[in-house]
């Protein structure tokens, strides 16, 4: 009886070790605006930022000091529209940043209208809770140029409030780039109202054209592990601020 007793365990323990050495070490899910406030320059002007961070090298060099990321991504809109997802893709190079990065600029856009930021958050959230879902660190980074706006029916709106309460029991953190363009003070919005989790932030843009440089910055600071932040604060375009 001892014996079965010591081998069970023996098969525990390397059961334990199979799910360990599947586990990412970070989950992160880009949640992009795609929204009616965004026409399609400004879409496409969000597209090729997040490709363009992750072709870039300092993106790359924050993945690889991160160790294995998986990156899932929701175009988010008006509530009464599903949300579009690019499903999760395992990052373990250089070569895998650029598939991924072709994947996000090839992305065709179906929503649009109401800004239901809460059904992309939720969205997101829903991603990183999949059963089969194992990482050490799991972050959604959420972009955007407004506030939620409540649709004239209800049928399928999920407020931001209700999105974000489930973040911090699972040990998400919720991250934010506002575009002030339209909304008079997205920044300050988000940062009362979305950001959540150890280490939130918010950075902000004056306008579209200076999305790529932000989003870069940003992904850096959030992919690569936090002491590592820590020790080496990234530098700031002129176009972000904390």
């Amino acid at each position: 009886m001892l014996k079965q007793g010591a081998i069970a365990f023996g098969l525990l323990l390397v059961a334990v070790g199979q799910v360990r050495a599947d586990c990412a070490d970070l989950a992160l899910v880009l949640a992009i605006d795609a929204s009616g406030s965004i026409d399609a320059g400004e879409f496409t002007l969000q597209q090729q930022g997040y490709a363009r961070a992750f072709q870039s090298a300092q993106v790359q060099a924050a993945l690889a000091s991160a160790g294995v990321v998986d990156v899932g991504v929701v175009l988010w809109g008006d509530t009464e529209f599903a949300p579009q997802i690019l499903p999760w893709q395992r990052l373990l190079n250089a070569s895998d940043a650029e598939r991924l990065a072709k994947l996000v600029a090839a992305m065709p856009r179906v929503v649009m209208r109401n800004t239901g930021i809460g059904r992309g958050v939720a969205t997101a959230i829903d991603l990183l809770e999949e059963p089969d879902r194992c990482a050490w660190r799991k972050i959604v980074n959420v972009s955007g140029d407004g506030i939620e706006t409540l649709p004239p029916t209800r049928r399928l709106f999920v407020p931001l409030r209700v999105a974000r309460e489930r973040a911090e029991p699972a040990d998400i953190t919720i991250n934010a780039l506002a575009i002030e363009t339209d909304d008079p003070d997205p920044s300050n919005w988000y940062r009362i109202h979305l950001i959540a989790g150890p280490g939130a932030f918010v950075m902000e843009v004056g306008e579209f054209e200076s999305f790529g440089g932000a989003i870069l910055e940003k992904l850096a600071r959030e992919i690569a592990p936090p002491v590592l932040v820590a020790i080496q604060p990234p530098v700031w375009p002129d176009s972000a601020r904390n």
